[in-house]
């Protein structure tokens, strides 16, 4: 992934977990691939106003786009709820990415 790719992946993945109030556990989810990832963003570079479709203009393959809501599911699981606004959020990068229904229940 280039640095805007890691940039745009970090902050859904942070916007996602801000929804319903970050756990540790998120967290240390998105530190992690901050780290794997080479970057050198820090949590509180992430925060700030963020939209799904920013997300689908920088992530333009497939295979990224679902390798970020494979990320991004198991980041809303982490905390051990996956809460009504986590849903909601995760169906907005579903309809930004053009997810079919059977494709976001795939993931």
């Amino acid at each position: 992934m280039n640095p805007e790719e890691v940039e745009v992946f970090a902050r859904g993945l942070y916007y996602l977990a801000d929804v319903d109030g970050i756990d540790e556990r998120e967290t240390n989810l998105i530190k992690e691939f901050l780290s794997e990832s080479g970057s050198e963003l820090t949590l509180e570079n992430l925060g700030g106003k963020f939209h799904p479709l920013e997300a689908a203009m920088i992530l333009e393959s497939t295979y990224k786009r679902r390798f970020f809501m494979r990320a991004a599911m198991a980041l809303v699981r982490a905390d051990g709820t996956f809460s009504a606004e986590e849903r909601k959020a995760m169906g907005a990068f579903a309809d930004a990415f053009g997810l079919s229904n059977r494709e976001f229940g795939e993931i």
